[in-house]
């Protein structure tokens, strides 16, 4: 069966006054329809850079090289037109902080009901019933008063959810959440994390959840890769990489989640840095699904 979203050798770099940056290197996954991949790794691992690369929301500077199909369509050779039909309709992108992605002088409502308009051809006046539909799906309270809301009149929770009501407004395939609970409280994270969770099974959505914990990775995902430098180090079943971790880097990220019987005295572990290995990174497989780069 072809993946909903198949990304191959996905390379992005920046140019510097020294040359070249390398930020995403030879990155590659499937996600299935209906599936979801946890994108996990330390701030600068190249995380966002990906999902930005997926949507073409890179600054022009940026080079990208790879391919990035999406219903077996090459989304990096699409023109420009038919690619602003693909964001936000078939695929829907939810950001780490909800007061910068939206309109501080646009009453919330109105933001979700331009997503719709955007991308339908409905009138104003079903734009505002699918908007209040989806304000509900997301369990806002009192939805047509809240969405005759401003963003600063919000909490952070209600406003992630309103996110998440435009991501969704128009029932898109797949779903990019970058870090999407980090600015939040650990009670209202388990909260968007469970309504993500509910949602994705009651839409059948293929969801990438980026995220630098692996503990929230393994509450919403069937996959995780780990990425390390830029490059995918390991990459499996959820479920294989907490009980089988092959590479450094993430026994690492595994042992640094406190738990509790972590003793409070003692400093967290830290994840030690190594040298990327030259060339291509490529990943040998160890176990059925369980792919480790080659060479460690």
């Amino acid at each position: 069966m072809t993946p909903l979203l198949q990304v191959d050798n996905l390379s992005v770099a920046f140019p510097t006054q020294t040359g070249e940056v390398a930020a995403v290197r030879d990155v590659s996954f499937n996600i299935p329809a209906s599936g979801a991949l946890g994108l996990v790794g330390e701030s600068g691992s190249g995380k966002s850079a990906t999902a930005l690369a997926i949507l073409r929301l890179l600054p022009p500077q940026a080079r990208v090289r790879g391919a990035v199909r999406f219903s077996s369509e090459d989304l990096l050779s699409l023109p420009e037109d038919f690619m602003r039909r693909v964001r936000g309709a078939r695929i829907s992108m939810i950001f780490q902080e909800p007061m910068t992605a939206l309109n501080p002088v646009m009453r919330v409502g109105k933001q979700v009901e331009e997503a719709v308009l955007a991308h339908e051809r409905v009138s104003k006046s079903e734009a505002r019933q699918r908007t209040m539909d989806a304000l509900r799906d997301v369990a806002i309270p009192d939805p047509e008063q809240r969405a005759r809301d401003y963003p600063h009149q919000l909490s952070g929770g209600q406003r992630q959810r309103v996110m998440i009501a435009m991501a969704l407004v128009n029932r898109p395939q797949l779903l990019i959440a970058d870090e999407p609970t980090t600015a939040l409280d650990v009670t209202i994270q388990a909260q968007i994390l469970e309504l993500l969770q509910s949602l994705r099974e009651k839409y059948k959505l293929a969801m990438l959840f980026i995220s630098h914990d692996l503990g929230v990775i393994s509450r919403v995902a069937d996959q995780v890769a780990v990425m390390y430098a830029g490059e995918i180090v390991e990459m499996g079943p959820v479920a294989r990489i907490f009980s089988d971790a092959q590479h450094a880097y993430t026994r690492g990220l595994i042992s640094a989640i406190p738990t509790l019987k972590t003793d409070r005295s003692q400093p967290l572990r830290t994840v030690e840095r190594q040298i990327p290995l030259a060339g291509a990174a490529t990943l040998r497989e160890v176990s059925p699904g369980h792919w480790v780069r080659a060479g460690q």
